[in-house]
Formats: C-alpha cells, structure tokens, sequence
C-alpha cells in the first residue's frame, strides 16, 4: 500500500510540474506551431485534429494541454523533430488517458516520433499495472496512427471515434 501511495505521489508530482512548469514563451497556448502546416490528406492541422479529439471523445479525466518544454521530457521528442504539436495529458495522473499529435519536419522525424509514441505506451503500461491495472486495457489499444508525415497518439475508452476523428 505505501508503494501505491508513494507511486501515486510521484505520478502526480511529475504530471503537476509538467503541466505548469514548462511552457514556450513564444506560443502562449503551450501548443507547438512553428509553421501554419496542415496535414496534407486531411487538410486539418495536427492541433485541430488534437483538439478535436479532447472535444469529441468523453474522458474520464479533465485533460490538460502539456507545455512544449516537456515535450522532450516525456516523449524524447525534440524541437528539430517536428513542424507542429500538440499534446493533452490527464490532469491528476489517476488515469493513462492522453492525446498527442505532431508533425514530423520529415520521414525520418514522423518514423522517430511514433517510436516515441510506442516507448511512452509500454512505460505507461509499467507504471500503471500496479497503479491502476484497470488503464491498462486503454493502453493496450492506444491508437497510433501516421499519415505521411503527421503521427497522432490518443489513449482514450473510444478508440473508435479517436480513429474516426484522426481520419
């Protein structure tokens, strides 16, 4: 039990600091856009496509959008990386459910980039199997899509509206 306890702490110490510590001064909303790109299929950005996802799917948790610092720290995922990201993170650590949405400068970075998608789902899996073993079904059918040079990541209980608004 104090195990739990101590994890929970620590979960939530991470996801608190994260979520206020670490924003970039030049983008106000903490979303990353270095370029008013748009997926070239969808014609949609991958911000609109993750903000879409937080708005049309019902989260148990209230998802709160992650500063671009933090990228990195969570992800491994680097400014030199990526046109354009998003990302929405639950707000007390009590659940897995997460969006994130980038596009890759190119092939090698979206390739890169869904690498990281795919570590981040097998260290959440670790971390909550003693945590919350109930999330763990949402972390087994994470839905990682890419499409061209855009990957998105959504960790909902609606994988199929999350691949409906992905597209």
């Amino acid at each position: 039990m104090k195990k739990k306890i101590a994890l929970l702490l620590a979960v939530m110490t991470i996801f608190g600091a994260g979520l206020t510590a670490c924003g970039d001064s030049s983008s106000s909303s903490g979303s990353a856009s270095k370029a008013d790109s748009q997926s070239a299929e969808s014609g949609k950005s991958v911000t609109a496509v993750a903000d879409e996802l937080k708005n049309g799917i019902e989260f148990k948790d209230t998802l709160n959008e992650l500063g671009v610092g933090m990228y990195d720290k969570i992800y491994g995922i680097t400014e030199d990386m990526y046109k354009e990201g998003k990302v929405y993170i639950g707000s007390g650590g009590a659940t897995a459910e997460e969006i994130a949405c980038f596009e890759a400068k190119d092939e090698d970075g979206a390739a890169k980039i869904k690498e990281a998608f795919e570590t981040r789902v097998e260290k959440q899996k670790d971390a909550f199997k003693d945590y919350v073993p109930e999330e763990l079904d949402k972390l087994g059918s994470a839905v990682i899509i890419t499409k061209g040079n855009s990957v998105y990541m959504c960790i909902s209980n609606d994988d199929a509206k999350a691949k409906e608004i992905i597209g």
